[in-house]
């Protein structure tokens, strides 16, 4: 009987051995906050409406758009990540709400652009306008694959690497028109209902490499570079026509299931 016993113990501390050494491979999560910033720079898209002499002998040379332009973004949302394999892979998906602005100016030093108002016969009327800005608002799908770089223990400070792309769709658009001449404001709707608009959905791709401080069974804290970035879409932006972007995130991350070292 004492025998017995002597197995039956045995084998309820080797269960309890077991289940603790599969709790500490258990497959762990985080919900993240974050936030993200980023450039895009291309040529210029020049609307027809614009007048682009560059000739300082034409009776209507002004400024023009510049040749190269820029974009901007600014996004923020939330996001789950699943860790797996040893936790060097982390898949991580939510929802990112994102605007992308962009501003045509003139070029040469000049304070405005002529736009073609209207014309009739041999009558043409041109808006001077010293800038235009259009300011794209979406909400988008972000899906990330990490590798954090092997560690033989869950030290506070890591590196990794990431390949992230977001699917974005347009919610709204706005944009604004400054004139060089105040008394040609009351036709800024006119010059509002030409301005082209961006395709429904752009996708964001950036590979990214980052710094992870903190470990897994804390809060953590992660800061990344996006080098290069691409907009992908037909028209994600009307003024430019994107050719690489440069970004950087920053994010919070929590656990959600208990995390043993």
């Amino acid at each position: 009987m004492k025998k017995w016993k002597i197995i039956i113990g045995s084998c309820l501390l080797f269960s309890a051995v077991l289940v603790q050494a599969q709790e500490k491979k258990t497959v762990k999560g985080q919900i993240g906050f974050e936030f993200g910033v980023g450039s895009f720079f291309g040529g210029t898209v020049t609307p027809e409406q614009v007048r682009t002499s560059k000739s300082k002998y034409d009776d209507f040379y002004c400024g023009f758009p510049g040749l190269g332009q820029e974009a901007e973004t600014v996004y923020g949302g939330i996001k789950y990540e699943y860790i797996f394999c040893d936790n060097r892979l982390g898949f991580a998906t939510g929802l990112r709400f994102s605007k992308i602005s962009g501003k045509m100016s003139p070029n040469w030093n000049k304070s405005y652009f002529l736009w073609l108002f209207r014309q009739e016969g041999l009558n043409t009327d041109y808006l001077s306008i010293q800038n235009m800005t259009q300011k794209n608002y979406y909400l988008g799908v972000p899906l990330e694959l990490r590798y954090i770089y092997p560690r033989r223990r869950d030290s506070f400070f890591k590196q990794y690497v990431k390949l992230g792309v977001a699917v974005n769709c347009l919610v709204s658009t706005k944009n604004s028109i400054a004139f060089y001449d105040n008394a040609m404001t009351q036709y800024a709707s006119t010059v509002n209902d030409a301005i082209e608009k961006p395709d429904l959905f752009n996708a964001y791709i950036y590979p990214a490499y980052g710094f992870k401080f903190g470990r897994l069974k804390d809060v953590s804290f992660n800061m990344e570079f996006h080098f290069p970035g691409f907009l992908v879409g037909n028209k994600a932006h009307p003024f430019i026509r994107q050719d690489f972007g440069v970004g950087m995130q920053l994010s919070v991350q929590m656990p959600v299931n208990k995390i043993i070292k």
